[in-house]
């Protein structure tokens, strides 16, 4: 299955920095967020992906590209760790296969959309960079939900209720001993939402997921979110189902987000490594 990462939205709350910069390329730790998502994917087993851009986000291919002039440049100085960091870069790219689309788009709905039309697939797993998640037993779950019941899946995690204005949410119900997902809400007015758990930035798409959103995209001529074509199945058979996800991961949504992560990241960080000298 091939993993599709979304990265054309116009990263408004990161205003007015991400008119220069996307909000991919701002640096958790060593390394972006998205070459953290590639971290993810690879880890997960996925061996081909996409990366949707805008043209004003062009920088996310060129972070991937060879430098070649660079390249010689910090071998002459013998800067040999910032040359390491460099060719990682390309090297996670030929890894994972790693395809663009250029493209305005309107949103992440059509963003796989677009996958499909590259790919002529029909399934895909999908990644939203915005949170950084350092293990990858959630795709194998996940992976897993969807072939037992036939269904396209989605993560979710609980949240404080008075934070639901800034997620999808999800109502859901034991179903067999599985969580079915029975409203999607896509950003919900505070006080409205009858969920505590939110749409985690993990899915696995499926055709009528996909064929939900090309319908939805002709009619409308907004951002097409993915909880769009997810909701239009939930009342169907076999329905939509949730994997709740609890494992630790980075919030890099908003910039008080970012900064509590990146200070959390560090912390993390750091004790791995005092863990390996010890």
């Amino acid at each position: 299955m091939r993993i599709v990462i979304p990265s054309a939205g116009l990263g408004t709350r990161f205003l007015p920095l991400t008119r220069a910069v996307p909000k991919e390329l701002l640096l958790l730790g060593e390394w972006p967020l998205i070459h953290h998502a590639l971290l993810e994917a690879e880890g997960a087993g996925f061996d081909s992906a996409i990366i949707v851009i805008s043209p004003m986000k062009r920088a996310i291919r060129t972070y991937f590209e060879p430098a070649p002039e660079l390249e010689r440049d910090l071998a002459e100085q013998g800067n040999l760790a910032a040359l390491a960091r460099l060719l990682e870069t390309q090297s996670i790219a030929r890894r994972m296969q790693l395809t663009f689309i250029e493209q305005w788009t309107r949103g992440p709905g059509e963003a796989v959309l677009l996958s499909r039309e590259l790919t002529g697939e029909d399934t895909f797993a999908v990644l939203l960079p915005d949170d950084v998640v350092p293990s990858v037993d959630h795709w194998r779950d996940l992976q897993a939900l969807s072939r037992e019941t036939g269904a396209p899946t989605l993560c979710v995690r609980k949240v404080p209720v008075a934070e639901a204005p800034r997620f999808g949410m999800a109502v859901c119900e034991l179903f067999s001993g599985r969580l079915r997902v029975r409203e999607l809400v896509e950003k919900p007015p505070a006080g409205h939402t009858r969920s505590n758990l939110s749409i985690f930035g993990r899915y696995v798409v499926t055709q009528p997921v996909l064929d939900a959103l090309a319908d939805r995209l002709a009619k409308t001529t907004g951002e097409l979110q993915l909880t769009e074509g997810y909701a239009a199945l939930t009342d169907g058979v076999p329905g939509v189902f949730a994997l709740e996800f609890s494992a630790d991961s980075y919030d890099c949504g908003t910039p008080q987000e970012f900064a509590r992560a990146t200070t959390r990241y560090a912390a993390w960080s750091d004790a791995g490594r005092l863990a390996e000298v010890r």
